[in-house]
Order: structure tokens, then C-alpha cells, then sequence
């Protein structure tokens, strides 16, 4: 009975979207966050909008379909989320021809924590990078796929097309996809040892794509307007010297070896790294460097063994892993060298890789355990199944814990600072200042500027997209009562035009009144 309900490919759907929804469901309550509310104050306040890079689109959609109710659009972002999910499970199931271990892999990805700190706003969730990108990949490897193993050429002229279209949809993040798809190439169709004339050409194609496109600005969409390919004369601004020197150093740096650590331990390492925090320097190599290389040993202990028990699995393994480095090397040379904590927004893209290897390397473990003790296999299976729930659990948790954070830190604070602003003022008249008093304590001022702050147009535009009536020239934002008094001057006349508001652990509480009165007696 659970064999035959663990071959149903539409419940093991409704599963891993279920899974999906209810791990990510917490980002619901997210908020308005930093250079979020530049573009949000030029859209309420009627700025032109020309039609840009498809992050700004995306968020222009969600923008006119939901305005400023912000639930809306990070349940569209979820929604995203989840197609991500659903098409990893349905990619892994026929990749593995196994829906039993794709059903696995799809519940591993949907509770990762690996890269989760990208839902923090809706440009990295659904916009920037964030999940399009996941589903970007996953349907370039499902092409790739349909290619390899049904030899029709139109999966690899689609493939191509989707490439060219994917890079220019999304180029601060794309540019991975050639590398992870060459190493899918080889992986997938390297029997013998010399490399095949198909393989080179493949590769040769991607790499012309893709050179064209970052190097001399081909696009399909040029090609669709004019009719023609069109090279770009300028000269590139790219700093490719610096990039290669920083891929020269990633070879020996110990540091990306240090965030594929974190990423390969997923959840359960998350929970014990945070309790490990100011004992233990975790970005440091001489302090963790066991840990490092313990996991490391383990990683090529488990290919090997994949490799032996069959070798697809060993070559699944061997792609998984490249797949989830090319994320961290990615990211080391062309954004931020150093450590990254696995939950960091630019490691999205390796949550299906991490995936994918856990799955892979627990069913060839399994395997070779049954082959080689006399465990009785009822009794490995409970092992193995303990196993795979304890890591679901840990990587749960630690997506959860982590959702928390954010939402009690941002999300809640932030959502009851403007509905409070907004049921207390619902207008405000011309030239207003806005005073805002807090407790004197770092972390209430900073969780106070998370909330308006953080943009290029700077608070007073946070402050004028809920009131559309006004702009940032028009509205003042004060956080000491010396600027108050500056903007009242000998004009007692412009009292009328201060609003003070007091903010601490309990919310934001209208302090108008008191203020004005103090000010009236000052004159």
C-alpha cells in the first residue's frame, strides 16, 4: 500500500508543494525592505517607468497587481517557491527514473535552509536571483535531459534558445547556468574516457552563447527587433583581470571549501553553529579545519561507494556536488569573496544540488549497506528512514527558526509601524515632520531604521509612499527634537504641521499632542 502510494506521482506532487508551502508559509508576513521602497516611492508618486531588466519588471507586476498590500506579493513569491519545488521533484524523479527518491529530494529542498535569507525582500525573493532563477535551471537540465535521452534535437535547439533567453532575463546570476550545464553534459554522457565530439560541440555552442551575450551584448530580444545579430562596439566595463584573479585564488583559498562545508551540513549544522557563535571563529579554516575536512572525506568516501554500488549514481554525485560549488565559486569571484553562512541569498541556486546529493548518496549507501552486512533489511530501512526524517527535521527547523528571526527582528515591527502611522494620520497636510522618538537603546534605533530606511531616496520617501499626496522634498523626518525645533523656528505656525510619534518594543504610540504642547511653551 505505501509502495503504490509512493509511485503516485500526483500525490508525491501535492506533497512536496504542500511541504513547500508549509515550511515557507512564515514569509507571508514579510515586509516592505530597504531599496524596496525607492522603487515603491517612484511608482505611487507617478515617476515614468521604462521598461527595464526583468527583476524590475517582475517586481512592476506585483506592484500594479497588489499595490502597497505587501502579503500579496510574497504569496506570489511563494508560489514561485513552490513551482521551484514541484519541478525539482518531478525533474529528480525521472533524472533517477525512481519517484520514490524523487519524492525524497523534492522534501529535502523544500525544507532547506540553504539560501533562505533571499525571502527577506521581494526583489531577492521573486525578482533578483531568487527562485525564477531556480526554475530557470531546472528547466534548462530538464531539456538537456529530454536530449539525452531521446536524441531529439529540438530539446537542444530549445535548450539553447532558453539559455540565450535565461542570461538575459537574469545576468548577475545566469552566468552559472554554463558551467553547471556543461558539467551536466559530461557527467550525464561520459562512458569512456576521451571526451565525445557531441560533448565539445555542445559545449563549444554554450560557450559562444554565452560569450556573445556577456562579452558583445547579443540578445534574442535584439535579434527579434532587428532582425539581425548585432555586436555591441563599446568596449567592456567588466573587470574580467580581477575575476581571474580571484578564480586563481579560489583554487587554494580554504574559504569556499569552508561554505560548501556549511552548506553540505544544511540544517542540523545551522543549529549548532549558532550555539558555537563567539566560542568558535566558523569562518576561520585553523579552527574548524577538522570539521572541513572530515566532511569533505565523507563527501568523496560516499561518491566512491555511489561510484561502485552503480555508476550513474557516482556521476549524479560527482554533478550534485560541482553543481552546488559552482554556486559558492560563483559567488566567491563575481560578488563577495569570503565565507558564506549557508542560509545566505546568493547560495538559492544550491539547494537543489544539495538536495539531489543527500537523496543520491543516502539510496547508494543503503545499497551497498545491504549488499555488504548482514543487518537485516527491515532494520536498515528504519535506520535509513530515521536518518532522512532527522535531517528533514534539522533542515525544518532551521528554515523556520530563521523565518522567525527576520519576522520578529522586521516583518511584524514594520507592518504595525505604517498600519499604526496610517490609522493615526491618514493624511498628513503639506510640509509635515515627522518626529520619531525611541528608547535609548542600539538595538530599538536599529531595528527603527531597518524599517524606513535603507533606500537611495532616503526616509521621507518611505515616509511618502503611504501618503502619495506628498513627496520626500515635502516631508522632513526627525529623530531628535533639535531638528524640530530648527523646522518650527519663531513660526509657531508650523506646530501644526509636527507629528511625534514614540517607538519601542511595544510599537509606535502617537505623542503629537504632548510634543506640540512642549513646543508651544517654548515659544
Amino acid at each position: 500500500m505505501l509502495k503504490r502510494f509512493s509511485e503516485n506521482s500526483y500525490l508525491n506532487t501535492l506533497i512536496v508543494a504542500g511541504a513547500a508551502i508549509f515550511t515557507f508559509f512564515p514569509t507571508v508576513e514579510n515586509f516592505f525592505y530597504l531599496d524596496e521602497w525607492g522603487n515603491l516611492y517612484e511608482w505611487t508618486h507617478g515617476y515614468p517607468y521604462v521598461s527595464a531588466i526583468f527583476t524590475v519588471n517582475i517586481f512592476r507586476f506585483l506592484f500594479d497587481t497588489f499595490y502597497l498590500n505587501s502579503t500579496g506579493y510574497f504569496v506570489a513569491a511563494l508560489t514561485v517557491y513552490t513551482a521551484s519545488v514541484v519541478i525539482f521533484y518531478l525533474f529528480v524523479a525521472r533524472l533517477l527514473n525512481n519517484k520514490v527518491l524523487g519524492l525524497v529530494a523534492g522534501l529535502l529542498y523544500a525544507t532547506s535552509p540553504i539560501g533562505i535569507t533571499t525571502t527577506t525582500m521581494v526583489w531577492t525573493y521573486v525578482a533578483e536571483g531568487g527562485y525564477p532563477l531556480t526554475v530557470m535551471l531546472l528547466m534548462l537540465l530538464y531539456l538537456f535531459w529530454r536530449y539525452f535521452t531521446e536524441k531529439k534535437k529540438i530539446y537542444l535547439i530549445a535548450g539553447f534558445f532558453a539559455f540565450m533567453l535565461f542570461n538575459e532575463l537574469e545576468p548577475r546570476r545566469a552566468f552559472m547556468f554554463f558551467p553547471i550545464l556543461v558539467l551536466f553534459d559530461y557527467m550525464f554522457n561520459h562512458v569512456k574516457k576521451i571526451l565525445s565530439l557531441g560533448f565539445i560541440a555542445r559545449t563549444v555552442a554554450l560557450f559562444a552563447l554565452f560569450v556573445s551575450y556577456y562579452k558583445y551584448d547579443v540578445s534574442l530580444t535584439k535579434i527579434f527587433a532587428t532582425g539581425k545579430i548585432i555586436f555591441s562596439e563599446a568596449a567592456s566595463t567588466f573587470d574580467w583581470h580581477t575575476k581571474l584573479i580571484l578564480g586563481r585564488d579560489s583554487l587554494t583559498d580554504p574559504r569556499p571549501l569552508i561554505t560548501l562545508t556549511n552548506i553540505l551540513l544544511a540544517g542540523p549544522w545551522i543549529f549548532i553553529s549558532e550555539r558555537l557563535a563567539g566560542y568558535v571563529d566558523l569562518a576561520d579554516i585553523n579552527e574548524i579545519r577538522f570539521l572541513v575536512i572530515t566532511t569533505l572525506v565523507v563527501v568523496l568516501s560516499l561518491i566512491v561507494v555511489a561510484w561502485k554500488v552503480k555508476r550513474e549514481w557516482g556521476q549524479i554525485l560527482l554533478f550534485s556536488l560541482g553543481w552546488v560549488h559552482i554556486n559558492v565559486l560563483g559567488i566567491y569571484i563575481f560578488s563577495s569573496p569570503g565565507v558564506s553562512e549557508a542560509v545566505h541569498r546568493t547560495l538559492s541556486l544550491a539547494a537543489p544540488g544539495y538536495a539531489l546529493f543527500v537523496t543520491v548518496s543516502g539510496a547508494a549507501l543503503y545499497t551497498f549497506l545491504t549488499r555488504r552486512t548482514k543487518i537485516a533489511d527491515p532494520t536498515l530501512k528504519r535506520i535509513f528512514i530515521f536518518a532522512f526524517l532527522l535531517i528533514l527535521t534539522g533542515n525544518f527547523l532551521a528554515t523556520r527558526s530563521n523565518f522567525e528571526k527576520f519576522n520578529a527582528f522586521h516583518s511584524r515591527p514594520a507592518r504595525a509601524f505604517f498600519s499604526d502611522l496610517k490609522r493615526y494620520y491618514p493624511t498628513l497636510p503639506e510640509n509635515p515632520l515627522i518626529y520619531i522618538d525611541t528608547p535609548n537603546d542600539a538595538r530599538t534605533k536599529y531595528v527603527l531604521s531597518r524599517i524606513y530606511g535603507g533606500n537611495n531616496y532616503g526616509a521621507s520617501a518611505t515616509m511618502a509612499v503611504f501618503y502619495p499626496g506628498r513627496t520626500k522634498e515635502d516631508v522632513v523626518v526627525a529623530r531628535d527634537l533639535v531638528t524640530v525645533e530648527k523646522f518650527t523656528g519663531t513660526d509657531k505656525a508650523k506646530i501644526d504641521r509636527v507629528f511625534a510619534f514614540y517607538f519601542d518594543s511595544n510599537g509606535l504610540r502617537d505623542t503629537t499632542s504632548d510634543i506640540r504642547k512642549e513646543l508651544q511653551n517654548k515659544k
